[in-house]
């Protein structure tokens, strides 16, 4: 079942593990002892062959994976390429071109790529290849699966100026297509930070945590909804952490 990966105020990564109904069990694991502010961090998917799911981020200008181990621990990265420029982010959607690997998405300089996942005995990826001309940079992005039921996985973008929430469809060739909204009022104070959950509460719609701004910060958990005219939307939301979420700068 989904779980969620956060980066606190020191540095660590923390793994917190779903309870498989959108909420999460105890106490995190630290898997990450320091050095991961500033690194952009995304998971979903096994990028190494061995069935497990793996940790890809970008550390200064590199793109590495970090193998995920029994239990949730992380062995020793895998440098997959370097030249990544400070600003480049990434999300993890699942295999957005049907060849039963997953890939992944980075935004950089206002533009958005797609690196096929090209693993051969090891891990590797393919030459980027652009599927977003122009206007990424206000948008912060998440991967929250198949959330139009289509069997391709989708991104979700949230507009920083405004606060919308848009879903972008995803295409056969791994591209993303026209978009609709997938809900409003997600500001970055109202919502600082947000990870796409994949069906964290096993019921068949892609789901969303989000941190909140009020006081010392609790998480919320967004079952996934449809709308009236049949497309995907915010759910409900409940509260599945209570307190110290404003000591965490990043989520996956």
């Amino acid at each position: 079942m989904p779980d969620l990966l956060a980066v606190d105020d020191s540095g660590q990564l923390r793994l917190y593990r779903g309870d498989g109904h959108g909420g999460l069990l105890g106490a995190p694991a630290i898997i990450g002892t320091g050095g991961w502010l500033g690194s952009a961090v995304t998971h979903r998917g096994d990028w190494t062959g061995d069935g497990l799911e793996d940790v890809v981020a970008r550390v200064g200008d590199e793109l590495r994976v970090y193998p995920g181990r029994v239990g949730g621990t992380l062995g020793s990265p895998v440098r997959l390429l370097t030249g990544l420029a400070s600003d480049a982010r990434l999300v993890a959607p699942g295999d957005t071109t049907g060849d039963g690997r997953t890939d992944l998405v980075v935004s950089t300089g206002g533009t958005l790529w797609l690196y096929e996942n090209d693993w051969a005995h090891r891990p590797a990826v393919r030459e980027p290849r652009l599927i977003g001309t122009a206007g990424w940079s206000p948008m912060t992005l998440t991967a929250p699966g198949d959330a139009d039921h289509d069997g391709r996985p989708d991104l979700l973008a949230r507009d920083t100026r405004d606060g919308t929430l848009w879903l972008y469809r995803g295409l056969a060739d791994g591209g993303v297509g026209a978009r609709t909204e997938y809900g409003h009022g997600w500001t970055t104070a109202a919502r600082p930070l947000l990870a796409g959950a994949a069906d964290a509460d096993r019921d068949g719609r892609a789901d969303l945590w989000a941190t909140t701004g009020e006081g010392t910060g609790t998480l919320l958990f967004y079952a996934g909804g449809t709308s009236a005219s049949g497309d995907p939307t915010d759910g409900p939301r409940t509260t599945v952490g209570l307190r110290s979420w404003n000591t965490i700068r990043a989520l996956s």
